[in-house]
Parts: C-alpha cells; structure tokens; sequence
C-alpha cells in the first residue's frame, strides 16, 4: 500500500467489513455472533479464534471499537504494519483467549490492544524518532483505555484485550527490521 489514498481505502475497507458483519448479524438474530464468537477450550473455538474478532455483541460495541480503529488504524499504516500485526494479534490474542477467558469471546479489541502494544514497543526495539513519536502518542492518548480494558470485569474479555495486547508486543520484537 504505497499511496495514501489506498491506505484510506484500506482503512474503509475494514470499518465496512465490520459493519456489514453487525448489519448481516442483526438481520440473522445473532446467528453469526452465535456460531463465530470464540468459545474458550473447546474445539471449535479453535477455529473461532479466526473468525471472533471480526463480530460484535451489538452496535454499541461496535461503536466503540471503531472510534478506536480509527486512530490506531492511521497510526499502523503509518508504521506500515496493520496486516502483519493484526493477524498476529488475531492469532496469539486468539490462543490466549481460548485458553484463559471465562466465556466466549468476540469484537476487534483484541486486535486493537494488539496494535496498541505494537505501537508502544516500536519505538524502543527501532529507536526511530517517528516510531518513537507515534509511541508516545499511543502512550498519551490509549493509556487510560488499555488499563480500563484489562482489568477483569462482568461482559468484557480482558484475556482477549491481555493476550491481543502480547500479540503486539511480540509483533514489535518480530517486525523490528
């Protein structure tokens, strides 16, 4: 993705996804959240991992979860790394989950925490000035909201926020060059 206009459609591209998915998951009544979220420790949770973050439980969440993407989103294409570092988050923040959460599990926020974590270790792993510029930012501005997000409470998966969050950092390691 080299021009910004691609990188704005690409952008797009993923908000629509997530919204067509809520809009189909409405007109279903919830089947699609009901057959992809992601149960912990049984088989076919296994294969929800990959398909988990793409749903919500209803609008609101999806709300949320796109006023974050937004501004995360830009950041990583700046960093060029949203692709490698989402399904990298999708992945172990997967695995976390069906190992450790306390019951199912959907929504993009793993996936944010996981760009989250990225952004704040590329600074220290690269030492570059704008990887270190968009890790402050990220410090400044999600701070507050990744600590709310994994504190343990009733209907928000902090294993998916933990281990989503890992998966950025061990992207950062991974992705340094």
């Amino acid at each position: 993705m080299k021009t910004l206009k691609s990188k704005v459609v690409f952008l797009v591209g993923i908000v629509a996804l997530l919204w067509g998915l809520e809009l189909a998951n409405v007109l279903s009544g919830g089947q699609i959240d009901h057959y992809g979220a992601l149960y912990p420790r049984t088989e076919i949770g296994l294969a929800q991992i990959l398909s988990a973050p793409f749903l919500h439980l209803n609008w609101t969440h999806l709300i949320g979860n796109t006023m974050a993407l937004i501004p995360l989103g830009v950041l990583m294409l700046v960093q060029r790394a949203f692709l490698p570092v989402m399904l990298i988050s999708i992945v172990l923040g997967g695995l976390g989950t069906w190992a450790f959460a306390s019951g199912p599990s959907l929504g993009f926020s793993g996936v944010l925490f996981g760009f989250m974590g990225f952004l704040l270790a590329r600074g220290i792993y690269t030492r570059k000035p704008l990887a270190i510029i968009i890790s402050l930012i990220t410090f400044s501005y999600f701070s507050g909201i990744a600590w709310a997000g994994l504190i343990p409470q009733t209907g928000i998966s902090w294993a998916g926020h933990f281990w989503g969050f890992v998966g950025g950092l061990v992207a950062a390691k991974q992705l340094k060059k």
